[in-house]
C-alpha cells in the first residue's frame, strides 16, 4: 500500500522589520528610542554601557543634538547595524551586537575655553592654531562627522558658565562646526565684541519671508537675557553645537569597563 505522498507547506516570507526611518519623519533619536526600549534599556542603563552621559542619550533622543561619536558603540550596544541607526536601512540578518564597527577616519580637535575669545576667533581664519593650553579631545568621526570641515573644535565650559544650566554644566565639553547650517532651536556659541567670555543661546526663529529670517538668541537659563533686535547686528555666531560631551567620573568608567569585559 502506497503511503501518501507528504505536502510540505511552503515557508513563510521572511519578517521585514519596520524600522523608523527618515522618510516617515523620524530621526536618528527616534531609532536610538526604538532599538532602547526593545532592549528593555533606561536612557542611564545605555549610557553607563557606552560610557556617555545620561544626558547624551537624552540629548539624541530628543533631538537636541544631531550628531555624536558615541552613535557606533551606541549601535553596538544594541545589537544594531551603524547604518541601519544612522539612516533607516534595513537592518541585516547576520547583524551581531559584538561586529566591529570601523572608523571613517580620527582626528584631534582643539579645546578652548569659553573665556579664549581672541584664540577662537583666530582659529576659525586658520584651523592650525591651538587652544593656548594646547589640549584637544581625541575624536573618532564615523559618518555623523564625515561632512565636518576642518575648523571643527571643542568648548570647555568653566565654573563661571552657570548661565548655560540647565542643559549645561561647568565641565561638559560642546563640539562645535562652524561650517554646519544652523538650525531652528540649536544651541550656538556667540561672540560679543568687548565681552571676555564666548556666549551660548538658542536660535529662535521667529518668521520667515523672501526677506529673510527674523531670529532671536533666547538664553539657556531663564535668569539671563538673550539678544534680539538691532542688538543682533553686532554679534557674531561662531557655529552650532553638535554634541555634548560630559567626562565620566573613574567611578562610571570602571563599571562601563567591568560590564565590556565580563
Amino acid at each position: 500500500m502506497k503511503k501518501a505522498a507528504k505536502i510540505l507547506s511552503p515557508s513563510p516570507p521572511p519578517v521585514v522589520e519596520r524600522i523608523p526611518s527618515e522618510e516617515n519623519g523620524q530621526t536618528v533619536g527616534a531609532r536610538v528610542r526604538y532599538y532602547r526600549e526593545r532592549l528593555g534599556l533606561s536612557q542611564d542603563e545605555l549610557a553607563l554601557r557606552v560610557g556617555a552621559a545620561q544626558q547624551t542619550i537624552q540629548s539624541l533622543e530628543s533631538g537636541k543634538i544631531r550628531k555624536s561619536t558615541f552613535l557606533p558603540q551606541i549601535a553596538k550596544t544594541l545589537g544594531v547595524d551603524f547604518d541601519t541607526l544612522l539612516l533607516g536601512k534595513p537592518q541585516p540578518a547576520n547583524i551581531k551586537a559584538a561586529k566591529p564597527l570601523l572608523m571613517a577616519t580620527a582626528r584631534k580637535v582643539p579645546l578652548f575655553a569659553t573665556c579664549d575669545c581672541e584664540w577662537v576667533r583666530a582659529f576659525l581664519d586658520d584651523p592650525a592654531v591651538q587652544s593656548p593650553s594646547g589640549k584637544w579631545v581625541s575624536m573618532d568621526y564615523s559618518l555623523p562627522f564625515a561632512e565636518s570641515g576642518s575648523r571643527l573644535f571643542a568648548l570647555k565650559l568653566g565654573l563661571s558658565d552657570e548661565a548655560f544650566l540647565p542643559e549645561f554644566r561647568p565641565g561638559d565639553q560642546l563640539v562645535i562646526d562652524p561650517d554646519a547650517p544652523i538650525q531652528p532651536s540649536d544651541p550656538v556659541v556667540v561672540f560679543k565684541p568687548g565681552s571676555e567670555r564666548l556666549n551660548l543661546k538658542r536660535y529662535r526663529v521667529l518668521s520667515q519671508s523672501d526677506a529673510g529670517v527674523d531670529y532671536e538668541l533666547a538664553s539657556i537659563h531663564p535668569d539671563f537675557p538673550g539678544f534680539a533686535g538691532a542688538e543682533l547686528a553686532s554679534l557674531q555666531i561662531l557655529g552650532p553645537v553638535l554634541q555634548m560631551r560630559r567626562p565620566v567620573s573613574s567611578r562610571v568608567r570602571l563599571a562601563v569597563l567591568e560590564e565590556q569585559y565580563r
